[in-house]
């Protein structure tokens, strides 16, 4: 390649020359090319508004040359001073706006999307609670249904072992009862009481809510007879828990102190095992005692038990001495209070469980009146 390539540079081509005698138009100046830039930059619609430099006709050819090119321009018309200024410009103050142009479809028009997910989801919710609205109070009312015949069920259970509870009552509180008798009367007094304790189960269970706005008359009910199986299984399990204080009282006090048909007379190894027997009453008497429950009914009662098993212990001792030393007189004496101290203790007794009958027969026929009425209410 030679020097005069090397050498060149850009503007020494010839072209100033082709410009200074006219054959070629002037190349576009820098400042030209920038306004014509910023027109695009501004004008958004190419359709709506003419670049300048779309004036600019450029045909290049090239005869390849080392210093020559026979490129020519067309001279670019000069833009308005005011387009490159703002876009309204361009745009005539009495033209429409988009959205209000009538040509245009109603969509475009629009300024915002109809929006049919929020329109489906509030339909939905409504949908909902409008079967809430319907459906709720049904099935609270079937809940309150079946509560009451719960409650039902378990009254109904409860009355029907009263005249249960009445029989045994009358067996335990008749002192010509047997002993098998008044043990049969257990199972019943059991009875009773689980009966007593089903209705308590029953309604200690939760009630069904109620709705806050649209309140359930059924369920509203459900309070009063709720409080009042509460009351009644309490009643049942007073009587339950009485019948049994006078089964224990029945059944412990006859067992007290010592054996019946006690000798005057014996010798020393017959009074050996009586002092064992006595010794070991005395201790299942302590006990008994200790397991006596007290109630109003039977306070006098217990207290003649206490007492009469203190004179026990220290009557032992001078039974025992009066049979060592031969004193028929004196055994005979002590054996003659023993009875008396007995007898007075079953009279004790027998006076007890008569209050007792007429105590928890009264409230047998009360509970029983309660529980009809009770009933009746849940079947309204």
């Amino acid at each position: 390649m030679s020097r005069q390539d090397d050498n060149r540079v850009a503007g020494n081509d010839g072209s100033w020359f082709l410009e200074a005698v006219g054959a070629a138009p002037p190349a576009p100046k820098s400042s030209d090319a920038v306004a014509a830039f910023e027109i695009d930059n501004v004008v958004d619609d190419a359709d709506a508004v003419a670049s300048p430099l779309d004036s600019i006709a450029a045909v290049a050819t090239f005869d390849g040359g080392t210093g020559t090119s026979t490129s020519t321009y067309e001279r670019p018309v000069e833009p308005d001073a005011d387009v490159t200024s703002e876009i309204d410009v361009l745009v005539p103050d009495d033209a429409p706006a988009i959205g209000d142009d009538p040509g245009l479809n109603p969509v475009l028009r629009s300024k915002r999307s109809f929006r049919w997910p929020a329109v489906a989801f509030g339909l939905f919710l409504i949908a909902i609670a409008a079967l809430a609205a319907l459906w709720l109070p049904a099935a609270l009312e079937q809940d309150a249904v079946a509560v009451k015949q719960t409650y039902a069920d378990s009254a109904l259970a409860l009355r029907q072992q009263l005249p249960v509870g009445q029989s045994a009552l009358d067996v335990i509180t008749d002192p010509s009862s047997t002993e098998d008798a008044i043990a049969a009367a257990v199972p019943a007094i059991s009875q009773l009481d689980s009966a007593a304790h089903e209705l308590a189960v029953a309604a200690a269970k939760p009630l069904p809510r109620q709705l806050p706005v649209f309140p359930v008359e059924e369920v509203t009910e459900l309070g009063p007879l709720q409080d009042s199986a509460l009351i009644h299984a309490a009643q049942g399990s007073d009587i339950a828990r009485n019948l049994g204080y006078s089964f224990v009282y029945r059944t412990t006090i006859p067992q007290l102190l010592a054996p019946d048909d006690l000798p005057v007379t014996a010798d020393v190894q017959t009074i050996n095992t009586l002092s064992i027997e006595m010794a070991s009453s005395l201790v299942d008497d302590a006990d008994a005692l200790g397991n006596l429950p007290t109630t109003e009914s039977t306070a006098d009662l217990n207290a003649a038990a206490h007492t009469a098993v203190e004179r026990y212990a220290f009557w032992q001792d001078e039974y025992l001495t009066a049979l060592s030393e031969g004193d028929e007189a004196a055994a005979t004496s002590l054996i003659d209070e023993m009875d008396d101290i007995k007898a007075t203790l079953n009279g004790e007794l027998t006076s007890a469980l008569a209050t007792a009958r007429v105590e928890i027969d009264l409230q047998i026929v009360e509970l029983a009146g309660d529980l009809e009425t009770y009933l009746e209410a849940l079947t309204q």
